[in-house]
């Protein structure tokens, strides 16, 4: 008996499945940032710090919840290159590089607007894997960005500029922490299933 309702069950479910609208899209990115480690105040006569080749690649899950709105997740790693300028201490001293990697996992809204455009935001979780001199950006902080988009099929391609803070709560709290801005882009390619 038990096995017979388990197999009506289990035929009911991928009959349904097959009915419904596609549900779920999986993305594939890649994106390049204007990137600044920001203070909430500058220090007088502090060095530097420059990131320089900020780019970004992922793989992002989106489920729809209904026609217009999705919740977004996956998997995000950036890596750029930091030059750090000391302060000036009577005689020049020469600048240094440090490598950057971020891994940043997101919870985003995703927000369709008509049949091209798209909002989406919300908070991510960060986790720096490189060691640098500057402050940890290991915490959670935010992203917002617009897009647009255009589906062949069951395939999306997509446009996404965004706005990203991260450690906006570091784990790690430090005085007057930096904390990574960017002004971005992304371009991928998405399916639906």
């Amino acid at each position: 008996m038990i096995k017979k309702i388990l197999f009506t069950s289990i035929i009911i479910l991928f009959s349904l499945n097959c009915f419904s609208q596609k549900k779920n899209e999986l993305r594939v990115y890649y994106g390049i940032s204007d990137s600044e480690l920001l203070r909430n105040d500058e220090l007088t006569g502090a060095g530097s710090t420059d990131l320089k080749s900020f780019s970004e690649f992922g793989l992002k899950y989106l489920r729809n919840i209904n026609n217009k709105l999705a919740l977004e997740t996956g998997f995000n790693y950036s890596n750029a290159t930091i030059i750090i300028k000391p302060p000036f201490m009577g005689e020049q001293v020469a600048s240094r590089k440090e490598n950057f990697e971020l891994i940043s996992i997101p919870l985003y809204a995703n927000y369709t607007l008509w049949n091209y455009f798209f909002i989406n935001g919300g908070p991510m979780i960060d986790f720096q894997i490189s060691d640098n001199s500057t402050d940890s950006q290991d915490g959670i902080g935010y992203s917002l960005g617009v897009g647009g988009k255009y589906s062949v099929k069951n395939f999306n391609f997509y446009l996404n500029p965004n706005f990203k803070r991260h450690a906006l709560i570091p784990f790690d709290k430090e005085n007057n922490h930096q904390k990574l801005t960017e002004f971005g882009i992304q371009v991928g390619i998405g399916y639906k299933f």
